[in-house]
């Protein structure tokens, strides 16, 4: 198992995990945790029904989650569907989503009392969902130009090789130059740099760039983590977050 902590102050704890076996999902509604979660739970301290996860889609959609959630995803069904983002004011509940090459991106907004955890794929890179999910954490009272955005373990530029029809999603939603970070080519071969996209969009919506840090590590090429790029199916990681009690 490789476990990454990338967040750990008074206000938060937040980290990246690849977990015992890799396996996060149940297969029916009634079926007991997976044995990962329950170690999970078992490292943090608490219990299942207070860690949360969504039914992820690759999409834009936000919400926002409370005491209520607790255990939605992990010990039963829930409503979360086709959501890729999590943000909440409650202490002590812990937000998950689950990676295998896709960023998760962190946000933190001590002053306020809100957190928010994304599951950022090149579709929600090129679409809304850091924009709305920025936008709850308004809603609650947050403010962008106090918030801290964390970038997790993901795919890395060298490893993420894309064709053209991917580029051509992102040239609707970045100018030129934009284009020109989050895109290298070389050999006639083509490139795409997560990290770049998601600073780029998280600068818009008002939050910092001396704010925003990326953890470096690699899903694809690195050791330890799972890799859908790197052949890895029906196993992810997993990446939560939680405001401390105290």
């Amino acid at each position: 198992m490789k476990h990454e902590t990338l967040i750990d102050s008074s206000f938060a704890l937040g980290g990246f995990t690849s977990g015992k076996h890799g396996i996060w999902t149940r297969n029916e509604p009634a079926d007991p945790p997976t044995e990962d979660y329950t170690a999970l739970g078992e490292m943090l301290g608490i219990p299942l029904t207070r860690i949360v996860r969504p039914y992820q889609a690759n999409g834009s959609k936000a919400a926002i989650v409370g005491a209520g959630h607790g255990g939605s995803g992990v010990i039963r069904g829930n409503d979360l569907t086709r959501t890729d983002a999590l943000v909440t004011a409650q202490k002590g509940l812990v937000l998950s989503i689950i990676a295998a090459d896709c960023a998760p991106v962190y946000l933190t907004e001590p002053e306020a009392g809100i957190i928010g955890l994304l599951h950022c794929g090149r579709q929600s890179a090129a679409g809304d969902l850091i924009r709305n999910a920025v936008g709850l954490m308004k809603e609650l009272g947050a403010a962008p130009g106090r918030m801290k955005m964390t970038i997790g373990p993901h795919i890395c530029r060298s490893c993420y090789e894309v064709g053209e029809d991917v580029k051509s999603g992102f040239t609707a939603a970045f100018s030129t130059y934009e284009l020109g970070e989050i895109f290298s080519a070389g050999e006639g071969r083509l490139f795409l740099d997560m990290g770049a996209a998601i600073t780029i969009k998280a600068v818009r919506e008002g939050i910092l760039r001396e704010n925003i840090i990326s953890s470096g590590d690699c899903t694809c090429h690195g050791n330890g983590y799972y890799s859908y790029r790197r052949g890895d199916r029906g196993t992810q990681d997993l990446a939560y977050l939680m405001m401390k009690q105290t």
